[in-house]
């Protein structure tokens, strides 16, 4: 079953609709609803302002979750429920995607005979849930979101215009150790960019950027924290080199790039117009890629938190990674709908 989602579901069929800022993935979402029956349809399909659109977890199945999992779904919905999430993040996200809901299945492989039961009950591929919020191709405003363990995919589309952030990306292991498989990494590249920027810097530098010598507890923006970081801390954008600046646009884009081509360039865009030299980069923990750390990027309108989660006691690689994608400026589309209730009265439609 685990193959045949990671090399037939998950596969990198990226249609030119794809590129459009909201009209793929509008269709999309409209033959996933259209694939399903009416009373997975009902489970699957909420109103736009229902909580449910801001409730979502890095939790295995322990968290409660509501929507549709993939578990329940027909071999048609889950087809369509694929070509949802293409339609919504670019190739490089999705292949991320497919690693992640992969390590459910390497956790259940790794569990202790002792604890093999418990493993199969917590995890799974099949335990990702999908839920619609408002009715795709007929509102104007609509979301959707993709949830499970260490995987919180949150879209919000407003008129032509989208958002994927929030996302949580996680990995857990992030880098497989052992079998055929030994040496893939989820997350490698944002690990390597964020170690990289902060290997440019010099001492002066360096001693703006590190807030703490010790790793925080975890990820300070995680669920239910959307608004847990107000002050933004570090190292700013305006006191790097230009090669440095760089560094910090590679890393930026390593997250942003998650999302489709014209969504990525539209949010690129607000960071420069909101003054990219305002942008900080900092960092808790050992600088050192052989122990857990944690970085983060802090501006108007883009934060980033990478942290080396359940750090073991030597202070090691947890090889466990909890890491944050958002927009402080607009999560779930809170300038989108701003700007669409300031046009329409009530914003009923």
């Amino acid at each position: 079953m685990l193959r045949a989602i990671c090399l037939t579901g998950f596969s990198l069929l990226l249609g030119l609709a794809a590129y459009s800022e909201s009209g793929g993935m509008t269709s999309a979402a409209r033959r996933f609803l259209d694939a399903l029956p009416a009373e997975a349809r009902a489970k699957a399909q909420f109103a736009f302002e229902d909580e449910e659109r801001k409730d979502w977890s890095n939790l295995p199945a322990s968290y409660a979750r509501k929507g549709l999992p993939l578990e329940a779904m027909d071999d048609r919905a889950r087809k369509a429920a694929q070509e949802l999430l293409r339609a919504s993040l670019s190739s490089q996200g999705y292949l991320k995607a497919a690693g992640v809901v992969h390590r459910e299945a390497v956790l259940i492989a790794s569990a202790r005979p002792d604890a093999a039961a418990r493993a199969q009950q917590m995890f799974g591929t099949g335990k990702y849930y999908l839920g619609v919020f408002g009715n795709p191709g007929v509102d104007k405003r609509w979301g959707w979101q993709f949830d499970g363990h260490h995987l919180a995919l949150n879209f919000t589309a407003v008129g032509d215009q989208v958002t994927g952030a929030p996302a949580l990306w996680g990995a857990q292991p992030d880098e497989i150790l052992s079998g055929t498989e030994a040496g893939w990494r989820v997350l490698a590249a944002e690990r390597a960019k964020g170690l990289a920027l902060m290997a440019a810097l010099d001492a002066k530098q360096r001693a703006k950027a590190v807030l703490s010598e010790k790793r925080p507890e975890g990820i300070f923006t995680g669920p239910k924290r959307d608004k847990a970081l107000q002050k933004i801390e570090g190292l700013a954008a305006a006191g790097l080199s230009a090669s440095q600046r760089a560094l910090l646009w590679s890393l930026i884009d390593e997250y942003v790039g998650n999302q489709t081509e014209a969504v990525a360039a539209a949010h690129r865009k607000k960071i420069e117009r909101d003054g990219f030299a305002k942008v900080h980069f900092s960092w808790m923990g050992p600088v050192d890629g052989a122990k857990s750390f944690y970085f983060r990027v802090h501006g108007p309108s883009i934060l980033i938190e990478y942290d080396n989660t359940g750090e073991p006691k030597d202070g090691s690689d947890s090889n466990h990674i909890h890491s944050m994608f958002r927009d402080p400026s607009n999560d779930y589309g809170e300038d989108l709908l701003k700007r669409h209730y300031e046009a329409v009265p009530h914003g009923k439609n």
